[in-house]
């Protein structure tokens, strides 16, 4: 009985490593196996053509967006569509479609009957009759109302000019009380001013700030193109901008590297154009994301830069 027993949990220590397995498995592919992308983009006068294709795991996954073929997102998995926006679209102009014929029955069949003035029978008869009786009861009460709203407004010109001074006393201490709770504003204002300039000049925070800084720069490394290939003709029709336009490119000529030779920019300082190709080709991977990302909300210095920003410690009666 013992040796089943002992068996019977070495079968499931087996399924539990190999879920365990599994699992450890689909996370390292998910954090270390990049996205490769790659972006295709034309312009030459008014026609624009815009490709992006994204790729996982050899292919397993891919994502196709293109523009303006109609624009058209399609998602495959194992090379089988799973989602394309054009049959999307299709499906639903269908549906459309067939409500129509539906919608226009039902108002058709909503329309009200027309009854001939020859066919009315005796009850519409008394019932023409009971209403004007009591049209002739309306006039009456509406007469008997006048006269007592006429009976009625000498005492209201009375209660009128007694209750003036009220109403004029009323609306001034209003307008100070407006005029008090703007003051306070104000004050508030400035006070939320002065606060928040301490907080950020803090020296624990400014050191917070480069380590934030250097991360994301980081993060922005290694999501960057690694191959750019661009002919563009450019100009905003205005020289100077089309001139720190070409200052802003040679600044951040270093971060291209090698990609520099494969970019061809020429400008024009008259005319306001922008047309030409570009081809961009990279990966994402999300390790390097999360890492970043778990480094800066586990700073403290980030954590108290939090609380400081929505004011916990003044809140629990403590100072920053």
């Amino acid at each position: 009985m013992l040796h089943v027993i002992l068996q019977i949990l070495a079968i499931i220590g087996i399924i539990l490593l190999c879920i365990l397995g599994l699992v450890l498995l689909l996370l390292v592919l998910v954090l270390f196996v990049p996205v490769r992308y790659r972006m295709n983009g034309s312009r030459y006068g008014e026609d624009m053509t815009f490709y992006v294709k994204a790729t996982y795991l050899l292919h397993l996954l891919t994502v196709n967006f293109a523009y303006p073929e109609p624009a058209s997102l399609i998602v495959k998995l194992f090379g089988i569509k799973i989602y394309d926006s054009k049959k999307k679209e299709a499906q639903e102009g269908k549906d459309a479609s067939s409500d129509l014929p539906k919608q226009e029955a039902d108002v058709g069949s909503d329309e009200p009957k027309k009854v001939h003035a020859s066919e009315k029978t005796p009850d519409t008869v008394k019932e023409t009759e009971e209403t004007k009786s009591v049209q002739s009861e309306n006039d009456i009460t509406e007469n008997t109302d006048k006269e007592r709203e006429e009976n009625n407004s000498d005492t209201k010109e009375h209660e009128e000019k007694r209750t003036l001074k009220e109403k004029i006393q009323y609306t001034f201490r209003s307008i100070c009380d407006k005029i008090k709770n703007i003051i306070q504003k104000v004050k508030d204002i400035f006070a939320n001013i002065s606060y928040y300039k301490e907080v950020l000049c803090k020296i624990e925070n400014q050191r917070m700030y480069v380590r934030v800084k250097n991360r994301v720069i980081k993060v922005l490394k290694s999501i960057r193109p690694r191959t750019i290939k661009a002919d563009v003709r450019l100009g905003t029709g205005s020289p100077d901008t089309t001139a720190y336009i070409f200052g802003i490119y040679s600044m951040l000529r270093p971060v291209f590297g090698k990609n520099v030779k494969n970019i061809h920019i020429d400008l024009d300082f008259e005319e306001a154009v922008y047309e030409g190709t570009v081809f961009l080709k990279g990966k994402i991977t999300l390790f390097t994301i999360a890492l970043q990302a778990i480094r800066i909300l586990l700073d403290k210095q980030v954590q108290i830069f939090i609380k400081q920003l929505k004011r916990e410690d003044l809140k629990n009666g403590r100072t920053v």
